[in-house]
């Protein structure tokens, strides 16, 4: 359909065929919902931000770096279109074209406020034609970090085909013209960039739509391919109408110092399974939007806190930091220390430091590697590798197995890797984790942590996850730490028969959840379902360290980093006791 006429983008492309395809894709609104994500606009649940809505304060004042895609007339290649407030029809607007670009600049910086921050507004004139693009924000203008995205579409799309907004979440384009998708600059806290301090959430100068080209070849933050209408042409790909913003960036206090609750200062014998407390978040702006955004957590061996054995600033542990077993050394003084920080960017002062003494009695006695609670009698006859040996009698520090903490199982892990050996290992339950978006629904056999020591930094390893019944199908490996929250692993390999998967860890990469290149391995995870609906992250703001414990410590001795790029380490959550229940 190469049809222009002055109806604009879109409506050229289905001139002659409405209103009966028209009036078809307007009625598929009215379809049974089928994802977990929020729905079209006007219906109960809905996301979609109004172009009238009174909280949108500020709009788009230029332009940058438009690169058109391919299948673009020139009628459409207008960036000035996209600046002001958003006009709600199919006429003003510019056209990125197949996998094009444009970035857009604001009069004052778009800050971090309480919920979302601004929105990206498409010209759908139905509320499942929708054409799709990614989010970019920068501080800078030259280093950018993408919105994480998901995208459920189950198949292609034809050029006049149907999305169903439930699938679509992180992505430009989910709502119909007149209705933007909200983006909260919060989203971005587990991104390398803003990790690293490229990118301040408190202070974005530059927005990037990129178009997506919806053939499947491009993919979300999950690994899923992402489909909209294609092939389309004259005005391919994107339709920008604009972008408007809720928070600006002003004047800005920092955050009260917080007080270190606890454990107390001076306690002895304190367990080896510790949370971490902080009191309540403090700021003379929260009444302008201001929100607890961050807390940063320090665990040390001196009172100076050269020697850091956790240095982690998370976004979802803000009042509540439990550490695990493997993380605390028995019998050892330890020094603790806490920063609030604001959705500014701004921190606090530090806290008063907290010392405690852990209790001498360890949870592993025979320094197997092995909860002694979690190990296999002698005599047990399982045999998860298959290799016709007992895997109670083959336990190296390549190989492990232990009881699950739910289904009355076993896992085991077999490491492969020169020099790489598997220093500790726990097994722990869904529930003793903090629900939240990506959270499986449930678990095989509950899940399961480890520390690997590699022999040089920056290396990898091959680790083996043997179970002692399959994975259904639908199950995947789920991961999750208290920096990035819950996430799928699309690149786990399942063996044929679902009883084992294989997962190739790099130091310092996605699967290292101490975030860092330093020798030491922490992954922890498990085999789990997808929820049925997407859940929005915990009140508590409770998330931990190590859970059943994966936590790992900060390598060896050095001054206290600075704020921007610390992000030492970000280890999985878990609660002090273990249930012994299954989702």
């Amino acid at each position: 359909m190469e049809l222009l006429t002055s109806a604009g983008p879109r409506r050229a492309r289905l001139i002659g065929l409405l209103p009966a395809l028209g009036l078809l894709v307007l009625l598929g609104a009215g379809e049974p919902l089928a994802g977990p994500y929020p729905p079209a606009a006007g219906r109960p649940g809905s996301t979609a931000v109004s172009k009238d809505d009174p909280e949108l304060w500020a709009w788009a004042a230029g332009w940058t770096d438009y690169v058109p895609g391919g299948e673009v007339s020139s009628t459409w290649q207008t960036p000035e279109r996209a600046l002001g407030k958003a006009a709600g029809d199919s006429y003003d607007v510019v056209s990125l074209g197949n996998g094009g670009r444009v970035t857009l600049t604001f009069e004052r910086p778009i800050t971090n406020g309480a919920g979302w921050d601004f929105a990206v507004f498409e010209n759908s004139f139905g509320d499942t034609f929708l054409e799709l693009a990614w989010v970019e924000v920068s501080s800078d203008g030259t280093h950018f970090t993408r919105f994480p995205n998901r995208s459920l579409t189950p198949g292609p799309v034809g050029s006049f085909g149907a999305v169903d907004p439930t699938d679509i979440d992180g992505l430009a384009g989910k709502y119909r013209q007149g209705w933007g998708t909200p983006f909260d600059l919060s989203d971005l806290a587990g991104n390398p960039e803003v990790q690293a301090g490229l990118v301040n959430p408190g202070a974005i100068t530059h927005v990037r739509l990129v178009d997506i080209v919806g053939d499947g070849s491009a993919l979300d933050s999950a690994g899923n391919p992402i489909y909209d209408p294609h092939p389309t042409s004259l005005s391919a790909g994107f339709d920008l109408d604009a972008v408007g913003v809720r928070y600006l960036l002003a004047e800005n206090s920092p955050p009260a110092a917080p007080a270190a609750l606890s454990p107390e200062d001076g306690a002895h014998d304190v367990p080896l399974e510790v949370t971490l407390r902080s009191g309540p978040f403090r700021d003379p702006d929260t009444a302008a939007g201001d929100f607890h955004f961050q807390t940063r957590w320090q665990l040390a061996a001196d009172a100076a806190f050269h020697t850091l054995r956790l240095d982690l600033a998370s976004p979802y542990a803000l009042t509540e930091l439990p550490l695990s077993a493997l993380f605390l050394p028995p019998a050892t003084t330890l020094y603790f220390r806490l920063q609030h920080i604001d959705g500014r960017g701004a921190a606090s002062a530090w806290s008063e430091t907290v010392s405690f003494t852990t209790t001498a009695a360890p949870r592993d006695g025979d320094g197997n590697g092995i909860p002694d609670d979690r190990e296999l009698p002698a005599a047990s006859p399982v045999d998860l590798n298959g290799d016709g040996i007992a895997d109670a009698l083959q336990v190296t520090e390549r190989f492990k197995v232990f009881s699950s903490a739910v289904g009355g199982g076993q896992m085991a892990l077999s490491l492969a890797g020169e020099g790489a050996v598997i220093e500790a290992v726990e097994a722990f339950d869904l529930e003793d984790l903090p629900s939240g978006v990506g959270a499986p629904a449930d678990t095989l056999l509950g899940l399961v942590g480890f520390r690997l020591r590699l022999p040089a930094a920056g290396g990898a390893a091959t680790l083996t996850v043997f179970l002692s019944e399959p994975a259904p199908e639908g199950y995947a490996w789920y991961a999750y730490d208290a920096l990035r929250g819950w996430r799928t692993v699309p690149q786990a390999a399942f063996r044929a028969d679902r009883r084992a998967v294989t997962l190739v860890v790099v130091d310092g990469g996605e699967l290292d959840a101490d975030g860092r290149a330093d020798g030491v391995i922490v992954d922890p995870g498990g085999v789990g379902l997808a929820a049925d609906t997407a859940e929005a992250p915990p009140p508590s703001g409770k998330a931990g360290v190590g859970g059943g414990g994966c936590v790992l410590a900060a390598a060896g001795p050095g001054p206290a980093s600075p704020l921007v790029g610390l992000f030492v380490l970000a280890g999985l959550v878990l609660a002090a006791a273990g249930a012994w229940r299954r989702r």
